[in-house]
């Protein structure tokens, strides 16, 4: 680590000061959970949040603190926010390093990224378990980079109702910019804690494979939360169908999108936050019971689930399934040589 990088990291360290960051969280009142009578039915609240970079610290606590006040006036039971959500803390180093990054090779920020986002990943995973565990709700605090080891992931964090971690999923499958910065992709999908939701959380292009989905309903999920933030300037509502919306339709999950958007140093995200079901589970058909207004903006939107009827579902469907015999063989570190079971004519 250069001089530079141990500077940045004392400034970044400075501006996320924690005398602004106790007396936000002294405001916040201790709430309760909503009664649980079992898992027939939950409410849950998708957030669109913008993650253009922080100028002011206290303001994005505000806006967060938002989201889980409408999700709590909306009945929620769970919260989901997108992905990347402590980068744009790094924003408040701009005014020293405006011109630091302009015109620099993506590798070359790399190290910036390693030296920058034990910092920020600190700061938002202590403010999101503080608001679960005041709002109670279960929370998918969505994602941030983390130093795992030597290397840098991509990592969702899920809080329980009283703001206990319940899971940590680093993203599996890296778009080509993650990989030119010197992330590294998730080893396998971890076993997450149904605590008490039957949910399992993902990282945005892991929803474009259908097998992340097999694996989660296999293990006995009934909700897939998916953070996104997707660099795509121009949104298409049916490139974006491609996602969360069909491996729903293929896997009998209700799949929640929390979406990032806005511009995050140069990269515009594009994303709505949705809740998406299979097509014979909603009125219309569409298999959408809730979605964003907009395709760039911040805004909380829910739903309720009737967990009840995918479980039915996913009963009813319960027919030979071609991948069961090499699925989890197929994405396990432990038997990666062994193909045992497989059918070789489904390759």
């Amino acid at each position: 680590m250069t001089w530079q990088h141990r500077v940045a990291q004392q400034l970044l360290q400075r501006q996320l000061n924690h005398r602004v960051w106790r007396k936000w969280a002294s405001t916040i009142p201790q709430l309760s959970s909503t009664p649980w009578d079992g898992p027939s039915q939950v409410t849950v609240a998708v957030v669109q949040f913008r993650l253009d970079p922080v100028v002011d610290i206290h303001s994005w606590l505000q806006r967060l603190t938002v989201c889980f006040q409408q999700a709590k006036s909306m009945e929620a039971d769970i919260i989901v926010f997108g992905e990347d959500m402590a980068m744009p803390l790094w924003g408040l180093l701009q005014k020293w390093a405006r011109n630091a990054t302009e015109n620099t090779p993506l590798d070359a920020l790399a190290p910036w990224l390693k030296a920058l986002a034990p910092i920020a990943y600190q700061y938002w995973h202590q403010t999101m378990q503080h608001l679960a565990r005041r709002f109670a709700l279960t929370t998918v605090a969505g994602s941030a980079l983390k130093q795992v080891g030597k290397d840098l992931m991509n990592v969702a964090v899920t809080f329980d109702a009283e703001g206990n971690p319940i899971a940590s999923q680093a993203k599996l499958h890296l778009f080509p910019i993650e990989s030119t910065l010197k992330v590294s992709p998730g080893p396998v999908l971890a076993y997450q804690k149904f605590a008490p939701w039957p949910l399992m959380t993902m990282v945005c292009n892991d929803a474009t494979y259908f097998e992340s989905f097999r694996m989660a309903q296999a293990r006995g999920a009934l909700m897939v939360a998916v953070p996104i933030a997707d660099p795509e300037p121009l949104y298409s509502e049916a490139k974006a169908r491609r996602g969360t919306w069909a491996r729903v339709q293929e896997t009998p999950v209700a799949g929640l999108v929390g979406a990032g958007t806005g511009n995050l140093f140069g990269l515009n995200l594009t994303g709505k936050a949705a809740i998406y079901v299979p097509a014979c589970l909603t009125p219309d058909g569409s298999g959408i019971l809730a979605e964003s207004t907009t395709v760039d903006g911040e805004e909380v939107t829910a739903s309720p689930i009737n967990l009840a009827a995918l479980a039915d579902l996913q009963r009813g469907l319960q027919s030979r399934d071609l991948t069961a015999p090499w699925l989890d063989t197929v994405y396990s570190p432990q038997s990666h040589t062994s193909f045992q079971g497989a059918n070789p004519c489904i390759f």
